[in-house]
Parts: structure tokens; C-alpha cells; sequence
């Protein structure tokens, strides 16, 4: 183990700062693995005001907990499923009681979140023929908020 030493010590200034820095970006840099952020925790604290607002129907709240403006909302007329965009948080209030239905309350109270990944969660649940769908994404600054609804094919 002398030899490296005794190396270092013969080295020239600059060859020190060198080796010094490469020294430190392979130890001290931290690696992907390190850098990739979990935000499970955040994930539970937005989920749990969620369900709290469902549960008490606080059409403020839960307007509050999503990313405006939404692209992707689904809404069913007489068996007809259609996607529409929803502008603001105004708007949603305006029109909650066709696009928060006392049907999609009572399913979220009793659906388990799924994660995708670190960034996003989905809520599914079913019924005879259709498949229906809330998406969570992690978005900055604002954390976690609902992004979407689909309704589709079983």
C-alpha cells in the first residue's frame, strides 16, 4: 500500500488536483439511484386530505387538490361517454355535480391508490362494463394533484 502513497507524494501539484477531484467525483457525486426522489410520503399526506374531502364533500377542497386545467375528464350523458377539458377551478364548480357524482364519491371512499411510479398514482375500480379512473401526478411546485378521470371498456 506504499507504492500509491509514495505515487501522490512525487506528483506534481497539478496531477494532485486531478487525482484529488477524480477521487471525489467517484466517492462523494451521488449516484442515480441516489438522486431519484421517492415522494411516497408526500403521496399519503395529499391522498389523505383527498379522501377527507370526498368524505365530506367539500367541493372547494377537492377543487383546490387538482391540476387546473385539466385535459382529460370524463363524463357519461344517457350511456354516452365523452372526454372534455376542464379550464379552471371555477368552472369544476360550476359543473361538480356532473363531474363529481355522489357514484365516484363513494368509490374513491372505498378504492386503493396504485402506484405507476415515484411521480404518479392511479385509482381504479370497476363495474359491470366500464373501467373507471383517477390519476395523481407529482407536479411542481404544488405536489400531488389530481390530473385526470377516464371512464373506459372493462
Amino acid at each position: 500500500m506504499q507504492l500509491p502513497v509514495a505515487i501522490f507524494i512525487r506528483a506534481t501539484w497539478p496531477a494532485k488536483i486531478s487525482l484529488l477531484a477524480m477521487v471525489f467525483v467517484t466517492f462523494a457525486a451521488p449516484s442515480r439511484a441516489q438522486q431519484q426522489v421517492s415522494h411516497d410520503s408526500e403521496f399519503r399526506v395529499f391522498y389523505t386530505k383527498f379522501l377527507a374531502a370526498v368524505s365530506a364533500n367539500d367541493k372547494s377542497k377537492i377543487a383546490d387538490l387538482i391540476a387546473f386545467p385539466v385535459k382529460d375528464w370524463s363524463v357519461e350523458r344517457k350511456g354516452n361517454v365523452e372526454t372534455i377539458d376542464i379550464k379552471d377551478k371555477a368552472e369544476f364548480l360550476a359543473k361538480y355535480d356532473s363531474l363529481f357524482t355522489p357514484s365516484m364519491r363513494s368509490h374513491v371512499l372505498k378504492a386503493k391508490p396504485q402506484k405507476i411510479n415515484d411521480d404518479h398514482y392511479t385509482l381504479i375500480w370497476q363495474d359491470a362494463n366500464a373501467e373507471f379512473s383517477f390519476e395523481f401526478e407529482y407536479t411542481l411546485p404544488r405536489g400531488f394533484r389530481l390530473t385526470a378521470y377516464g371512464i373506459g371498456p372493462r
